[in-house]
């Protein structure tokens, strides 16, 4: 069934010009809607309906689509279809490497997290989140006019190692049917540079060939290989799921890196949902900031960079110095790439539990949206009290979310925990102690703030 609707040349492009359209729409819905009252932009966020499809509703199904189905959003995205038309008339320069080693996409995450989220609110200040759609689009345009196939796409999206890690775990994946019929193929036109402007089942663009595919991190699946193969040897099937953690999948550091952000960046979008843990788990960050007197417009950017980027990194290479010592080993970044592979399935369950919680919590403002776009007067009325929202089904469907969210860490931990002791036991280590101590300390104090909300809200 996949395979006959991906084959069809009215897809995936009649679906990336819907999203290019809505992306448009997106961003004149947000523009010139801001404030700088902080208070008033927290209401805000919710009730202008650009903000309130892209970071409660669009995000967040990002992120449980990758998950549980791999990389469709990819399939959809209209970067892909601005790169492979401006491919045809830029300068088609080679690839630099600093872009093929991952730092780049690594880095542009940072930068959006901690720049664009914490320093400059593009989540909360529609105005701002449509200047950065606006730079995306035109970052696309620039590279794709500059270097060969989709640049972007493959070495520079803020969101690839994201989506394609989080691909690992999903239920479905692009492969071949038969090996041998790959090999004896002699024209290969799924790689063939004589079709990379062909309009219809045109060479990978990712420097992929699908006979050698062995997980899902790298396919954005945009199926130009299906339509391309006179044998009909590309298919997009159902699997086992977590697969690719069971197939020696290994990241380079470029993917590590970008793990222990997200491993921070998770653990806080979660654990902040109840006001108490918020509390706790910023107090030290807000002593830091004041001890060094950081200015309140920096002080958000300063806790980003210690919480995504510092303490992940240094308590994650203190646990993997604790199970070094008791694997009478030296420490590696080898080792803690491996280990760090293993919390893959319980970050994305992190990042799932989040993703749920905050688009049901958000219902209750789509009638409001849809009635008043930019949000101000509704915002302005919830503020004052002069509208009221929500009720017993908003709290129902909240409670609903947050069980199914906590059920979903315990998966993702004891997933998490089978890889380890697996790992360990391939490495011919010892049983992965202090690694499965750190797995359940970050799904006790996730679960825990969940459990938090929903009996003392």
């Amino acid at each position: 069934m996949f395979d006959s609707i991906f084959k069809s040349k009215w897809i995936p492009v009649s679906l990336q010009v819907f999203t290019f359209i809505v992306f448009m729409a997106l961003i004149y819905l947000g523009w010139g809607i801001s404030s700088d009252d902080s208070a008033f932009l927290l209401t805000l966020r919710n009730t202008n309906l650009a903000n309130l499809i892209v970071w409660c509703f669009w995000w967040p199904g990002i992120i449980i689509v990758s998950v549980l189905f791999g990389r469709l959003w990819c399939t959809v995205c209209p970067m892909e279809l601005m790169a492979s038309i401006l491919n045809r008339v830029g300068l088609k320069r080679k690839i630099p490497r600093i872009f093929r080693t991952g730092w780049a996409i690594t880095l542009f995450y940072v930068m959006v997290l901690v720049i664009g989220v914490h320093t400059f609110a593009i989540h909360r200040v529609p105005h701002r989140m449509a200047i950065y759609m606006v730079f995306l689009f035109g970052l696309t345009i620039v590279v794709s006019l500059i270097f060969e196939k989709r640049a972007f796409c493959t070495f520079l999206c803020p969101v690839g190692h994201q989506l394609g890690l989080y691909a690992s775990n999903a239920c479905m994946e692009l492969r071949i049917k038969d090996k041998a019929v790959c090999s004896s193929c002699n024209g290969k036109p799924c790689v063939n540079k004589n079709r990379d402007f062909a309009w219809y089942g045109r060479a990978c663009q990712s420097y992929l060939f699908p006979g050698s595919l062995k997980d899902n991190r790298d396919c954005i699946v945009c199926t130009q290989c299906m339509k391309s193969c006179p044998h009909e040897n590309v298919t997009f099937r159902f699997r086992r799921p977590f697969k690719d953690f069971f197939t020696g999948i290994k990241l380079n550091m470029a993917q590590s890196g970008f793990i222990l952000i997200v491993l921070g960046f998770a653990f806080y979008e979660v654990t902040t949902e109840w006001n108490t843990a918020k509390a706790l788990l910023l107090a030290p960050f807000k002593a830091i900031n004041a001890y060094l007197h950081i200015p309140p417009a920096l002080s958000g950017t300063m806790t980003a960079l210690l919480l995504f980027t510092i303490v992940p990194t240094v308590l994650f290479i203190l646990v993997t110095l604790l199970q070094s010592a008791v694997n009478n080993k030296k420490f590696s970044l080898s080792g803690l790439s491996l280990y760090l592979t293993a919390f893959i399935p319980l970050i994305a369950s992190t990042h799932i539990a989040k993703s749920a919680v905050k688009a049901v919590s958000r219902f209750q403002y789509i009638p409001g949206a849809l009635k008043d776009t930019g949000g101000v007067e509704t915002a302005r009325a919830l503020n004052a009290g002069l509208v009221q929202i929500g009720g017993q089904w908003q709290r129902s469907s909240n409670f609903f979310a947050q069980s199914i969210s906590i059920g979903v860490l315990i998966i993702g931990f004891i997933v998490t925990a089978v890889l380890l002791k697996r790992f360990a036991k391939n490495e011919k280590n010892r049983f992965p102690f202090f690694y499965i101590m750190l797995a359940l300390a970050y799904v006790t104090c996730t679960a825990g703030a969940l459990i938090g909300k929903i009996f003392f809200p």
